[in-house]
C-alpha cells in the first residue's frame, strides 16, 4: 500500500514531469526498512518519493512459501514522462540468484551462490566502457561483467562467481565507469534463512 507522494508544486507551477527510482528494503512482515534512492529527473521527485516508500506497506515476499525480506527496485512517475523505459533517466544495478538454482542458492546463503543474474541500466556513460564489479564486506573485488562486453545500455548477464559469495555479510555491486562508481545496489548472504534478505529480479 503506497499513498500516492505529493507533487512538488514547484514542479507542478513548471507543469515539470519526470520520475524516481528507489531501491526499496522490505522486511519479512512487510514493513519498510530501508529506502535508497538510486536516481531521478530532478532531486524534487526524489525527495517527494522517498517519504512516501518510507510510510508504505507490502504484504511480504514469500520464497518456498516462507516470508522472506526482499529489496527491489519501485520507480515512481510525477505526470507522464516520455520514453522514461527507453532512455534511462538514472544509472542502476543490481544482481539477484536465478529462479532455477537450489533453494539456498536462491535464499542467498552462505557457501550456496555460486552464480548471480547482473541487472544494469545505464544512462550517463558509454555503454563500452561500463563494467560491473562485485565488493565483498572485507574489500575484496570480483568482476562480474567487464567493460568492452556490452554495447548496449542495458545489461542482463548471468555469471558464474565461484565462492565469492560464500560469506555472510552485505556485497556492494558497483556500476563503473573506469574507476568510477555511477551506479550501486546491494546483495546480502545470510547465514540462515531467518536473516535472509533476497534481491527480487530486476524487472518493475
Amino acid at each position: 500500500m503506497l499513498r500516492a507522494p505529493q507533487y512538488p508544486p514547484p514542479a507542478l507551477r513548471a507543469r515539470i514531469s519526470g520520475e524516481s527510482t528507489h531501491e526499496v528494503l522490505v522486511d519479512r512482515s512487510g514493513k519498510v526498512r530501508d529506502v535508497r534512492i538510486v536516481g531521478t529527473t530532478f532531486m524534487l521527485f526524489a525527495l517527494a518519493s522517498d517519504a512516501s516508500l518510507r510510510s508504505a506497506s507490502y504484504f511480504p515476499a514469500t520464497l518456498d512459501g516462507k516470508p522472506v525480506a526482499t529489496r527491489f527496485w519501485v520507480r515512481v512517475p510525477f505526470g507522464v514522462p516520455k520514453d522514461v523505459e527507453s532512455s534511462p533517466a538514472r544509472n542502476r544495478v543490481t544482481a539477484f540468484v536465478p529462479g532455477r538454482d537450489p533453494a539456498p542458492a536462491r535464499w542467498q546463503l552462505a557457501d550456496s551462490v555460486h552464480r548471480v543474474a547482473v541487472v544494469a541500466d545505464v544512462a550517463s556513460a558509454p555503454a563500452a566502457e561500463v563494467s560491473v564489479v562485485a565488493v565483498a564486506p572485507g574489500g575484496a573485488e570480483r568482476v562480474l561483467v567487464p567493460a568492452g562486453r556490452s554495447s548496449s545500455r542495458r545489461i542482463r548477464k548471468t555469471v558464474r562467481t565461484g565462492r565469492f559469495f560464500a560469506r555472510a555479510g552485505d556485497y556492494q555491486i558497483r556500476l563503473l565507469q573506469g574507476d568510477r562508481t555511477i551506479g550501486q545496489g546491494l546483495f546480502t548472504v545470510a547465514e540462515e534463512e531467518n536473516a535472509a534478505v533476497v534481491n527480487a529480479c530486476g524487472v518493475e
